[in-house]
């Protein structure tokens, strides 16, 4: 009788350890779940602050140009300078997504508008030469809207460019 009663005691510890263990098991389970769902969550919320900073980095440096005192003056050379520094700049950021074009959604459209911003950067060089040649003179106002409509362009085709590594 005492052998048969330790066996039953023994079964029943058996029994109760397993069925403890698979709702440790189970709660082990879904504390994963848990855990990767807010993983998930976390990564989708950081993808979405990447796509809103790159989006702000392109407004604000859009505004950049239009804040400055050089776009506002109306000395000719201080124009020049800060002029010749925003060509450099835009220049250098063409130059930057032409060596990011592994990361495009679609590398082959990507190449065409960096090819397309290239031209106007092109253009907007022989702009900006112009200013200097056509200072003083009447042609001066219309040669400076024409540099600041391309510059406003490319802006706007370097934001979408951008757009096209993060999205």
């Amino acid at each position: 009788m005492r052998i048969t009663s330790l066996v039953i005691v023994l079964v029943a510890a058996t029994a109760l350890a397993v069925l403890g263990q698979e709702g440790t098991i189970e709660e082990a389970k879904h504390g994963a779940k848990k855990a990767g769902e807010t993983i998930k969550n976390g990564l989708e919320t950081v993808g979405e602050k990447t796509k809103e900073a790159a989006k702000t980095v392109g407004g604000k440096t859009k505004e950049l140009w239009r804040d400055t005192k050089a776009y506002a003056s109306t000395d000719r050379k201080t124009y020049r300078k800060g002029a010749r520094q925003k060509l450099n700049d835009l220049g250098e950021e063409i130059a930057e997504l032409k060596n990011r074009k592994s990361e495009a959604a679609d590398p082959q459209a990507f190449e065409s508008q960096l090819d397309t911003l290239s031209q106007q950067h092109a253009t907007a060089k022989e702009e900006f030469a112009k200013l200097k040649t056509t200072a003083g003179t009447k042609d001066y106002a219309d040669a400076r809207k024409e540099f600041d409509k391309t510059i406003n362009e490319m802006e706007d085709g370097l934001a979408q460019a951008r757009k096209q590594l993060h999205g």
